[in-house]
């Protein structure tokens, strides 16, 4: 009878011990991703004065295309290879992150062109994008597909233009210290954000 009640005894010290742990293991997660979302914001105000530029030493991710008449040339593209390392957390795009890529377009003759891009993966809200033609911006959006509705222009032989795309993803409040819902659900749930880039060329009028 002893032996039963010692068994028992043990038995729930044990069990005791186990929901302490699973406890203290749940709640040191959930610190840890806080703690990078508070340093991802800290870092996003320190650097808000910034614009997003991209560090002069990083070089930028570069795609090449060909216009040519009646042609469709695309890319597949992981936007997480085209991140500022110095915003980089954890090896993943999260809230307060920036960067950029150029899209080289070459051709061997005078010809009407267009950019346009198709998103693989579901984008996190407030993922923002910019495109540019040297300094001068040419557009600002939310998504990659309202981004391009401004992407065109004409392009000489044996001309080559450069167009940047800088995105960020800025807090969802940053006045907001206590919860950033939509942030926090997106860094949960993407892993990457993945897109195609096609360049069209069509003939002059």
């Amino acid at each position: 009878m002893k032996r039963k009640k010692f068994i028992k005894l043990i038995f729930l010290i044990i069990l005791i011990f186990i929901i302490i742990k699973i406890f203290f293991l749940n709640n040191f997660f959930k610190t840890q991703q806080n703690d990078d979302i508070l340093f991802l914001k800290l870092f996003s105000n320190i650097n808000s004065k910034s614009n997003y530029t991209i560090s002069k030493n990083k070089k930028v991710k570069e795609y090449r295309f060909k216009i040519s008449y009646k042609n469709t040339d695309f890319k597949s593209i992981d936007l997480s290879d085209t991140i500022d390392g110095q915003t980089l957390v954890h090896e993943k795009i999260a809230p307060g992150t920036t960067g950029s890529f150029d899209i080289l377009l070459e051709s061997n003759q005078n010809l009407k062109y267009k950019i346009q891009f198709n998103s693989k993966s579901n984008k996190p809200k407030n993922l923002n994008f910019k495109a540019l033609k040297g300094e001068k911006v040419l557009c600002e959006s939310n998504t990659l597909e309202e981004l391009s509705e401004n992407l065109m222009g004409y392009i000489n032989k044996n001309e080559k233009i450069i167009i940047t795309i800088k995105w960020y993803w800025n807090f969802e409040s940053m006045k907001d210290d206590n919860t950033d819902i939509q942030d926090t659900m997106d860094s949960e749930n993407i892993k990457k954000y993945q897109f195609d880039i096609y360049t069209i060329g069509e003939e002059l009028n």
